[in-house]
């Protein structure tokens, strides 16, 4: 019963980390629902100038302060004496859709105007492009593997009486051109905006150097859990732009 339950709070976790991150897509998208990055929500503070840029991109770093503090290996190893290591993942899900529900509920609209093309044939384009990049992003989860990232398979080991196996370094399809798809998913669709407002331009700044940041840490982590092997995959593939050069400079000192 108790393995049972583990699964099904893992499905629980998964919906719920979809649910936020489809919403946290339309958002930025500023489509279909009614609190966007454009609009803001009744609960949002009632700021504006400096101290709405302040508070926005201090939501981001709250939200990437925890997204990446959860993730890291010091706080799996203390976190896991306290809970089972295999609802940890979902668990992780659970709090980052907190977080991703913070962000938009409190996010304060900065409605200036740059420029504004939507509904237009280039403005179009650009939600085609938005779209794209997610999608980018989704592949590449699939390509390491998904359920073992949300956590469905840790669960489910439960059932099974396994243990996750250990696999070897490989680079599937994206991860020969780049070794961060997914964040290059994310960059395309940052900066695919038919609108752009002070707000969608703060918010793809900020995002953009919290991706940037988080790299060059998970970078370090896995050299450290991977060795030369991962050395090695860096001097031959670049970082997010695919052909661009790649620096030689190690990361394992």
């Amino acid at each position: 019963m108790v393995r049972f339950i583990a699964v099904v709070y893992s499905l629980v976790c998964y919906a719920i980390g979809v649910a936020a991150l489809v919403s946290l897509i339309l958002f930025i998208a500023d489509l279909f629902i009614p609190v966007t990055v454009n609009t803001g929500s009744p609960l949002a503070p009632r700021l504006t100038g400096a101290l709405a840029i302040a508070w926005n991109v201090g939501l981001i770093a709250l939200w990437g302060l925890q997204h990446t503090y959860m993730a890291s290996p010091g706080f799996k190893a203390w976190w896991t004496q306290y809970m089972p290591a295999r609802i940890e993942r979902s668990t992780y899900l659970v709090f980052v859709a907190a977080m991703t529900a913070g962000l938009i509920l409190f996010w304060v609209p900065l409605p200036a105007t740059y420029w504004d093309i939507s509904g237009t044939l280039a403005g179009n384009g650009l939600l085609i492009v938005y779209f794209f990049g997610w999608a980018i992003t989704l592949l590449a989860t699939f390509l390491i593997n998904h359920f073992h990232l949300f956590g469905l398979q840790q669960a489910w080991q439960q059932i099974d009486h396994t243990q996750s196996k250990v696999v070897s370094f490989r680079t599937p399809f994206l991860y020969k051109l780049v070794r961060h798809p997914m964040m290059t998913g994310m960059i395309v669709s940052l900066w695919a905006i038919p609108h752009l407002t002070l707000g969608r331009l703060v918010l793809t700044l900020a995002f953009t150097v919290y991706i940037l940041v988080g790299i060059h840490y998970e970078e370090k982590t896995l050299v450290a859990d991977l060795g030369e092997d991962y050395e090695a995959y860096r001097r031959t593939t670049p970082g997010l732009i695919p052909g661009m050069p790649v620096s030689g400079k190690s990361l394992s000192a």
